[in-house]
């Protein structure tokens, strides 16, 4: 997924006293000089030649993250200090043709493993994978190579033509090789970080708020739906043949099993980008979305079956998607408490947990009747243009973790979460 950060500045029009005697309430969509200061990051994926050296580099870096993981689950801590202390000399000496800048990025990978796995089971690495940084790679956009740090010395290597590489040009920072031996292919993730830029516009400024749940992907405060009964039908199927195939147990089996797994990843990967696109394009500047846990909402009494569709829906990826889009098309992402959103009257206001049987809302105190999502959708709208007129009087921002774009463990090359709910 690709990692990025944020900083989005809205500053207000500056009035005299004058003006603001008498000042009307604001109106829904309005005219505004918004200055964005962006720091984005982006990733792009190149192919590198299946090289003996490369291969032989990523044997020993599996090597030298094996040794620090095993002494950091036998000392039960993952502080790269601590970890530095006790394995550096050990790795050295054992591996003395591994570079020892990437002994150290050997070693915080496989701080960051045990971090995730909390020290409760220990850490056998089977990928071969390399961490690179900026002491150990550069990349050569105009001449498609780049030079990496090998056991065998600093090597250069032609990288396939991608159309990403003229799409995304900045600052280079890290990146992340991983080797296909079944294929017999390399590839290398280099994150790209764009140097902050500020670009003052007038726009009219319409905010849409969007509910998330498991019946319906998405639900816009315009009336728009997207239905995941197709998605549900087609992991539905994944499930009773997942079933079927860990009931067999054999070794076709599991091999099967873990295809099988990899097709529903990209068909919930590529759902998501399609419908992250479709609201991105609509003719609206701000989304505003709910801070969603899906693990406070397992620790409820929902129920066994519940808590299994619930432990395999997404709105974190959905989020991700939407978020690094509307980055590219110059839009921002709000996120608003979801407090009694599903409970609340959008035309009077009302609050009662009675107010929802099921998909329909109907108002105890008006009589408003509405579909419970949309009705939700309505007032996290009207969450996320109270949300937007604070940021804009008090010239607050809007910030989005910058991550590196490394491995956790094994399951680095997996997205998170994994896949909807069905």
């Amino acid at each position: 997924m690709p990692t990025r950060k944020i900083l989005l500045f809205i500053i207000a029009e500056r009035k005299t006293p004058s003006e603001r005697v008498g000042m009307k309430a604001r109106p829904a969509n309005f005219n505004k000089p918004l200055t964005n200061l962006l720091t984005m990051f982006r990733t792009i994926k190149l192919k590198l030649p299946y090289d003996r050296t490369i291969i032989e580099t990523a044997k020993q870096f599996r090597e030298a993250c094996q040794i620090v993981s095993n002494f950091g689950f036998s000392e039960k801590t993952f502080n790269k200090n601590k970890l530095n202390k006790g394995t550096y000399r050990e790795v050295r000496e054992r591996i003395p043709t591994l570079p020892s800048a990437l002994v150290q990025t050997a070693r915080d990978q496989a701080s960051e493993a045990l971090k995730q796995a909390k020290l409760k089971k220990g850490i056998h690495r089977k990928s071969l994978t390399i961490r690179y940084d900026q002491r150990t790679f550069k990349f050569y956009p105009d001449s498609h190579t780049i030079s990496l740090t090998t056991v065998a010395g600093r090597l250069v290597f032609p990288v396939a033509h991608s159309p990403l590489i003229d799409k995304y040009r900045g600052e280079y920072t890290n990146a992340q090789l991983t080797i296909d031996r079944k294929h017999q292919k390399i590839f290398i993730m280099v994150q790209v970080r764009f140097r902050d830029k500020e670009v003052e516009k007038k726009v009219e400024v319409g905010v849409t708020g969007i509910d998330r749940g498991i019946k319906n992907i998405a639900v816009l405060s315009n009336n728009q739906f997207f239905n995941s009964r197709h998605l549900r039908n087609v992991k539905g199927k994944y499930r009773y043949n997942t079933r079927k195939l860990q009931h067999a147990g054999t070794r076709s089996a599991r091999r099967k099993l873990k295809e099988m797994s990899e097709r529903e990843r990209r068909f919930v990967l590529d759902t998501n980008h399609v419908i992250a696109k479709k609201i991105v394009d609509l003719p609206h500047n701000v989304f505003a979305l709910e801070k969603l846990e899906s693990a406070k909402m397992k620790r409820k009494k929902n129920g066994r079956k519940f808590n299994g569709k619930l432990g395999s829906w997404s709105p974190y990826q959905l989020e991700q998607f939407i978020e690094y889009q509307a980055e590219d098309a110059g839009k921002a992402v709000l996120y608003v408490d979801p407090n009694y959103t599903s409970q609340k009257c959008s035309r009077c206001g009302y609050i009662n947990r009675n107010n929802r049987k099921g998909s329909v809302f109907h108002c105890l105190n008006c009589n408003f009747e509405l579909h419970a999502d949309l009705n939700a959708s309505r007032n996290i709208e009207v969450l996320g243009k109270s949300e937007y007129f604070r940021l804009l009087s008090t010239s607050q921002s809007l910030r989005s973790d910058e991550t590196m774009l490394t491995g956790m463990g094994e399951d680095s090359n997996k997205p998170h979460p994994s896949g909807w709910g069905s």
